[in-house]
């Protein structure tokens, strides 16, 4: 995520958009968006998230698996496989995970979970598998992931991630490569410089590197550590851009922008920066080509150089209710919904078209700090 993306910038970025043809590469599903945890800072469940707004109505909601199956079927087939992420809330909550993710390897599709990682021990041979990454939060040391996620959560998730590595081990096994997240928020960030120290205190055997985006897959490993900023935006952003999508795309936008809105964030971005760059010294990672961490969080304004999203022209996001959107985090412009409309109608369809059209001209106000706005168009 700290990534200036390669080449792609400024003048060459704009070009690259300006050329592109859709190409599915990515699904990403959120087959249900019910969670056993309450980070204050998710936008979903956390102290400003959406689904507080309606609680039952979202946990009654999950995708009918028939119906998900059938599009699945659709997805045309191309040179390289197609990657999946499942994501939620907890997407192990979904009542036919399996019975998903079985159907994506049935289609040669690589599977990526998202996880808290609660709930990694019950299906330890399942995610051996069946999954290319599980991709587990933590939000820093044990205390401070404790404060976060409640009492005794970080032990329970260490003895998944043990119990998913000793298995691996006694099956020889590459996959699923374990990845760990640690989101840097207002609650956690003077403990990033303890993360990987603290895991590898608690996993003494184990290989744990640091995530590199130039080289993400040339370190053998047990377990990568990815660092990631708070996405955030302003009111003041939140509001052009439900007047910009009202405006000039005819639509209506849900709450969920609002959770991203952060009036100030107190974060000491001069100790942030400090901190990070001795760990990426101390880990042998050029952060060379990395954004600047203060610019990043006092400067909204400012987006290094990733002018354009490319997201819309490779992947596709389909919710609990069906509906299939081009943007990962809001439920906004739709293109349709999988229980009435074809793979085909939703990719190359007439909203589809008008979305792309206009995003090769124009920038949504609130994606000046989406991961998908510094995702790398040359790998995406």
């Amino acid at each position: 995520m700290w990534t200036n993306a390669g080449t792609l910038r400024d003048e060459k970025l704009v070009e690259h958009v300006q050329n592109l043809t859709p190409m599915l590469k990515q699904l990403t599903i959120f087959p249900s968006d019910i969670c056993n945890y309450r980070c204050s800072f998710c936008h979903i469940w956390g102290d400003t998230g959406w689904a507080l707004k309606e609680p039952q109505r979202v946990i009654r909601e999950q995708l009918d698996i028939e119906v998900l199956k059938k599009f699945i079927d659709q997805v045309p087939k191309g040179r390289n496989p197609i990657g999946v992420i499942l994501t939620g809330g907890e997407v192990m909550l979904y009542k036919h995970f399996e019975e998903l993710v079985t159907h994506l390897r049935s289609k040669r599709m690589n599977v990526y979970v998202n996880t808290n990682g609660s709930l990694i021990k019950k299906r330890v041979q399942f995610l051996i598998d069946n999954t290319a990454v599980v991709n587990i939060s933590i939000d820093g040391p044990e205390e401070y992931h404790d404060a976060i996620r409640g009492k005794g959560s970080f032990q329970t998730i260490c003895e998944n991630i043990e119990a998913l590595m000793a298995e691996k081990k006694r099956r020889r096994k590459m996959f699923p490569f374990i990845s760990v997240n640690m989101v840097l928020s207002t609650s956690n960030y003077k403990s990033a410089i303890d993360f990987i120290p603290a895991l590898r205190e608690r996993f003494k055997d184990a290989e744990i590197v640091l995530h590199d985006t130039k080289n993400p897959w040339q370190r053998k490993r047990d377990i990568a550590v990815n660092f990631a900023p708070l996405l955030y935006t302003s009111q003041e952003r939140g509001e052009a851009y439900a007047h910009q999508m009202k405006e000039h795309l005819d639509c209506d936008v849900s709450p969920a922008w609002q959770g991203f809105v952060e009036d100030e964030i107190p974060i000491d971005t001069e100790w942030l920066k400090r901190d990070l760059q001795a760990i990426w010294e101390a880990e042998g990672v050029d952060y060379s080509h990395y954004v600047d961490i203060h610019d990043y969080y006092t400067d909204i304004d400012n987006v290094f150089g990733r002018s354009k999203c490319v997201a819309p022209w490779h992947e596709l996001i389909v919710r609990r209710t069906g509906d299939v959107y081009p943007c990962v985090d809001l439920p906004d412009y739709k293109f349709g919904n999988i229980n009435e409309n074809s793979f085909q109608e939703l990719w190359e369809g007439e909203r589809a078209v008008r979305f792309r059209d206009y995003l090769r001209n124009d920038n949504l106000m609130m994606c000046n700090r989406c991961t998908r706005l510094f995702a790398d168009p040359e790998s995406f």
